[in-house]
This record gives C-alpha cells, sequence and structure tokens, in this order.
C-alpha cells in the first residue's frame, strides 16, 4: 500500500502529511542512541528519502529462523529500547498517520513484526517503516509483536510453534521486555490490535479500490475471535 524503491544505499518511500513528525522523531531517536533505525535525509516532494537497511526482511511465507527463541528476545528489548528512547519527544504540532491511542506512554512503531525487521543468521538487526508510528501504550506494541513471532492465531503457519507453546513463548516476550503485565493483558490488547487491523483493512479496501484486502480484515477477525474464546476458556 506504499510505493518504495531503493536507490544506492538509500530508500525512497511516498511521502505524507505525517513525513515530518516521523523524520523529527527518527532524529530523535539517533540522539537517544538507537542506531538501527532508518534515518531520515530529506523529504523531496512528494517522496521521502531514509538510509537502507542491509539487511534481509523476511516475506510471507515466513522463514524458520523467524520462529527461534532468540528472537523474542531480541525483538522484546528492541523494542523495550525503541520505548525507552522516545521518552521527552516533543508533542507540539505533531501529526501521526495512526490515531493516538491511550494511555499514550510513548512512541509505538504500531507495525513491529517479521515483514518490518531486518535479520542477519537469524538475529534482528533493524526495523523498518517508521511512517505508522503514533502515541500509545507500551503494551499495543508487545502485543502485536507476540501475535506475529509466538504466533497468536487461529491458523499456525507452516513451520511455526503451535498454540500451545503460545502462554510460555508470549510471556518470554513479557520478560525479556521487562514488562509486569500477563498473558491475560497480551491476549486482551491483541484482541483490540486485530480488530483494529480489520476495520484498517477495509477502509484501506475502499480507498485504494481493492476489494481483495477485504480478505485480510476477514483474516484478523477470525483470529480476533479466536484469541477471544482462548481468554474465556483462560
Amino acid at each position: 500500500m506504499n510505493e518504495v524503491r531503493r536507490e544506492g544505499d538509500t530508500v525512497v518511500r511516498v511521502a505524507g502529511p505525517w513525513t515530518p513528525t516521523v523524520h523529527r522523531y527518527l532524529r530523535y531517536l539517533e540522539m537517544a542512541g538507537i542506531d538501527w533505525a532508518p534515518k531520515p535525509l530529506a523529504v523531496e516532494g512528494e517522496h521521502e528519502r531514509l538510509t537502507f537497511l542491509d539487511a534481509d526482511v523476511p516475506v510471507y511465507p515466513l522463514p524458520e529462523y523467524v520462529w527461534a527463541e532468540g528472537v523474542l528476545d531480541d525483538g522484546a528489548r528492541m523494542l523495550r529500547q525503541l520505548h525507552d528512547a522516545s521518552i521527552g519527544f516533543g508533542l507540539d504540532d505533531s501529526v501521526w498517520q495512526s490515531r493516538t491511542k491511550v494511555p499514550a506512554e510513548v512512541i509505538c512503531h504500531n507495525d513491529f513484526s517479521p515483514h518490518n525487521l531486518g535479520f542477519r543468521d537469524g538475529r534482528i538487526v533493524g526495523a523498518i517503516d517508521f511512517d505508522m508510528c503514533s502515541p500509545g501504550p507500551r503494551l499495543w506494541d508487545l502485543a502485536y509483536f507476540a501475535t506475529r513471532v509466538v504466533p497468536l492465531g487461529a491458523d499456525t503457519p507452516a513451520g511455526a510453534p503451535t498454540m500451545a507453546e503460545a502462554r510460555g513463548r508470549t510471556e518470554r516476550i513479557l520478560r525479556s521486555y521487562g514488562s509486569d503485565a500477563t498473558w491475560d493483558d497480551v491476549l486482551r490488547v491483541a484482541i483490540i490490535r486485530l480488530w483494529d487491523l480489520a476495520d484498517l483493512s477495509r477502509d484501506k479496501a475502499v480507498e485504494l479500490g481493492k476489494p481483495e484486502l477485504v480478505e485480510n480484515a476477514q483474516m484478523y477477525e477470525r483470529d480476533a475471535g479466536y484469541l477471544a474464546e482462548v481468554r474465556r476458556a483462560g
């Protein structure tokens, strides 16, 4: 849903009203010591230019290395770094593509998942696609990360751990992050997140004239319903 092209060691993407805020945020992260996020270089008319992350970004179906326990640990620790680094970022006159969520504890990536993570030798070395970031609760990012890498959903991807391992893997993410949230907390927020994604997919299907995105919405709704059943079962 976004035009992206590589030019040498840079990436050119379609810009939007939120781009100046995202660039200001990325510069703030760099000052706070985050060296694994893209660096903003320029806004050129209707496009933005950022540094290129030289790493493997997996596509679906996801490769087996994505399900390694080390990915749970690395991703959780990087999320903690990202969230902590955002504290103090000025919100005055900020424009975001994604809505602000409550409590607005930190700046969330909002799509921290394998298809936006760079890997080398099976380890996460960076994250990309910050254009959906916005203020929100830490658990918003943690719960979504868990849905993608635990994984949490009605259908288990080929080669992925099953739901029998889901609680232990989710609790491992929480420990690595340093969160006092519980398994039930993650399920509760993951369900809300999936319904949010379903609404977004339906809106994009109309906006972009891509009815195939309705299938994505149905998938998110099915996963949300499944996790609601898991939560009720305790």
